[in-house]
């Protein structure tokens, strides 16, 4: 029975092994992959597009930038070209000059001296180098002008010039032939004398002037124009205290002190003002102490504050010195001190 079923399953492994799995046919169809690559081509231009604009912008920006780095640049160079014009120097190059300008002489020889050495302050060019320039050529002179006073009045910064006023006073003579009736004796006689006729004037001169390397020069004749008036109706009031005015029992007392204190003030050293006032000053003599008048006190705190007019008067001349002071003065037990001192 057993080798009965030996011998079947030896027959139905062979009909196993003559069947043979059929080999699985590929498909044909395939895979559609071009939403994919369409999206990477699109995903593609759109990044070589934004690269591209935010080069554009980048590159735009740095114009921009390098722009106003150049302005900034120019700008700097610019004001690095024009130079501060130190004023004291330029003062003093001017102060020789307006006497050589001023001052013209009667005499060719003195004229021909002045014209030379005027051509020295002037800038170099055609125009000032000709000796024919009105300048220097100074036709038909019959009198001479001389330099009284003068002083800096003003100064202009013209961008590319500057122009320096001068306030001058000077006299001009005029030397003139007059005849004259002369009695001698029973004689008249005409005899020619020679008068001199004088006039004094106060303008202002304008000179306009370059400056480069710390070196200066004329830059055109100088012109003459009328003085301005600098006084001015300025509308001021001084500004309301806004303390409570004192009227205590201490009012006497301040009273006296400040009588005190303008006394040792007008004569007193130094060092002896020290122990009355916190900045010492003093006028030590030149003016004395006449009186005080118009006394004002308020309360400021834990301090005075006191508005007085005081009067001084010069020894020698009798001529009296009147003036407004503000004062902060504070008290130490019995002692009165002066924290501020100040002429309003």
């Amino acid at each position: 029975m057993a080798e009965k079923n030996d011998s079947m399953k030896s027959r139905f492994k062979g009909k196993f092994r003559q069947i043979k799995k059929p080999d699985k046919e590929r498909s044909s169809v395939r895979k559609d992959h071009s939403k994919r690559t369409a999206f990477f081509v699109w995903l593609l231009i759109i990044s070589m597009l934004f690269i591209a604009t935010a080069s554009i912008l980048l590159s735009i920006n740095t114009r921009s930038t390098l722009n106003d780095t150049n302005q900034s640049i120019v700008a700097r160079e610019n004001e690095e070209v024009k130079e501060e014009i130190p004023h004291a120097s330029a003062n003093e190059f001017l102060s020789t000059f307006v006497q050589e300008y001023i001052n013209v002489p009667n005499e060719s020889a003195a004229l021909d001296e002045r014209a030379k050495k005027l051509k020295e302050y002037m800038v170099f060019n055609e125009a000032f180098n000709d000796d024919r320039n009105p300048l220097y050529n100074l036709e038909g002179v019959s009198g001479t002008r001389t330099l009284e006073t003068f002083n800096l009045f003003n100064m202009e910064d013209k961008g590319d010039t500057f122009l320096y006023q001068y306030k001058v006073t000077f006299k001009n003579q005029v030397e003139r032939e007059v005849e004259k009736e002369i009695k001698k004796g029973k004689k008249k006689e005409i005899e020619v004398k020679t008068e001199t006729e004088e006039e004094e004037n106060t303008l202002l001169l304008n000179i306009p002037i370059i400056y480069e390397s710390g070196l200066f020069s004329v830059s055109a004749i100088p012109y003459f124009t009328e003085v301005p008036s600098l006084a001015g109706n300025i509308e001021y009031e001084k500004e309301t205290i806004g303390l409570e005015e004192y009227n205590g029992s201490e009012k006497e007392n301040i009273a006296v002190f400040m009588n005190t204190f303008f006394e040792k003030y007008s004569t007193e050293s130094i060092e002896e003002m020290a122990y009355l006032m916190e900045e010492p000053q003093t006028l030590n003599g030149s003016f004395l102490f006449e009186e005080i008048s118009d006394l004002l006190i308020y309360v400021d705190g834990e301090n005075y504050k006191v508005f007085l007019q005081v009067m001084f008067r010069d020894e020698m001349t009798n001529i009296q010195q009147v003036n407004q002071v503000e004062m902060t003065i504070s008290k130490n037990g019995n002692n009165f001190y002066v924290e501020k001192l100040n002429y309003i």
